[in-house]
């Protein structure tokens, strides 16, 4: 088992900007990014415990990770929490790149109900 850099403790109670470059840091060094977004998610949390400061923590790195590295069982878990980190556009193409087959089936249902929808319409109109 790998020794982890944070304990609990140090994750709650740490500043900003020690958090930050040990995150940094820990993921430079090992390119664990499993553990590095599960370290992200702790930040969320302080955040939203009503640490304000952690805003948008170390949004680079959360680029990095969900555009340019792969998709994993733990990236997908906790893909949803970090929506505000990213423009629309940049959140539909993450959507596709993550869950493609749910896409997938998305337009197909939305073309079935669209083609159901026409279907009722000429229905009504024929005298």
């Amino acid at each position: 088992m790998k020794k982890q850099p944070f304990t609990h403790q140090q994750l709650f109670s740490l500043k900003k900007a020690t958090l930050e470059k040990r995150i940094l840091s820990y993921y430079n060094l090992s390119g664990d990014s499993e553990t590095t977004i599960q370290y992200l998610m702790t930040l969320l949390i302080r955040k939203q415990l009503g640490d304000d400061e952690f805003e948008l923590v170390l949004s680079d790195l959360v680029h990095h990770l969900f555009m340019e590295r792969k998709v994993t069982k733990t990236l997908k878990k906790f893909f949803f929490y970090f929506q505000e980190y990213f423009l629309s556009k940049e959140w539909k193409y993450l959507l596709i790149r993550c869950f493609p087959v749910r896409q997938y089936a998305q337009r197909l249902i939305k073309a079935f109900k669209n083609r159901k929808a026409n279907q009722q319409t000429t229905l009504l109109e024929i005298p």
